[in-house]
């Protein structure tokens, strides 16, 4: 009885009139969503992190080109997925006037702008003591193995001046990662 039913349904389908109401407008279907690959979590802490670089005498920087002494930090990525093998990584911010590849000193609410030190910027350098020029276009690949990983940079001052003047020296970064 069940077969014979279907059977009935599905004929009389088939032999019904297709018809269609066209009333003039037109219909716009938007379809949108987005294709991720494979990609690793970045870690909640590394995501906004502050770095101390500590606190040194203007005349610790006599000449340009002297810089203090490095400080490390952490890109921590976590779920990296198995079809991962590594990542670049880009830093940007804004330039120091005098060298372009460090990032200049900004006011980042910590006094005024004549409190700001003058004459140095922050350099980035890779695990290899390697400097990154900051809104580098290139960047290395590091290495990447499924599960968590840690990508480890060190920031220090480097003067771009032969007169350093005291004050806040803070500075402000971003990084961006492509994974390969």
């Amino acid at each position: 009885m069940k077969n014979i039913y279907f059977s009935a349904l599905l004929t009389l389908f088939f032999w019904m009139p297709l018809t269609h109401a066209d009333d003039g407008a037109s219909i716009n279907l938007q379809i949108f969503g987005t294709i991720i690959g494979e990609s690793c979590d970045v870690d909640v802490n590394s995501k906004e992190q502050t770095v101390y670089l500590g606190e040194f005498d203007s005349s610790a920087f006599p000449a340009p080109g002297t810089t203090s002494p490095e400080k490390p930090f952490t890109i921590d990525l976590k779920n990296c997925s198995r079809a991962i093998n590594g990542t670049k990584v880009w830093f940007s911010g804004t330039p120091d006037i005098n060298n372009p590849d460090l990032l200049s000193l900004s006011d980042t609410g910590k006094g005024t702008a004549s409190q700001m030190a003058t004459g140095l910027g922050v350099e980035i350098l890779n695990a290899e003591h390697n400097p990154i020029s900051i809104n580098n276009v290139e960047s290395d690949t590091y290495p990447l193995t499924q599960g968590d990983n840690s990508l480890t940079f060190n920031l220090r001052y480097k003067s771009t001046l032969s007169d350093v003047t005291p004050g806040n020296a803070t500075a402000i970064m971003y990084f961006d990662l492509l994974y390969q």
